[in-house]
């Protein structure tokens, strides 16, 4: 039989997850910081977002891809990565 080869010595420590903010009427999370984008065209909205949720950094789930048009409170994180990453797939430019 296999055993841990390191126990767990905070047994009773439970990590809670991050509380969401209401907006609108719906729970929000926060982001930390968004890591990557891309096109994925089986969307309507084709762009995508790596985001790294705030609270989650230390654990297994801490990014996922969420569409573009779901970012829009956050605006902020969105062009500083897109500052960094001018390369990146981003908006189409208003013309």
């Amino acid at each position: 039989m296999l055993k841990p080869a390191i126990f767990n010595t905070f047994s009773e420590r439970i990590q809670l997850a991050p509380t969401s903010v209401i907006i609108d009427g719906e729970p929000e999370y926060e982001i930390s910081q968004i890591v990557d984008s891309k096109i994925d065209r089986r969307w309507a909205c084709k762009l995508l977002y790596k985001v790294i949720w705030l609270g989650y950094e230390d654990t297994g789930d801490k990014s996922k891809w969420i569409l573009a048009s779901k970012l829009t409170h956050a605006t902020d994180l969105v062009s500083d990565f897109h500052i960094t990453y001018p390369a990146k797939p981003g908006p189409l430019p208003l013309s």
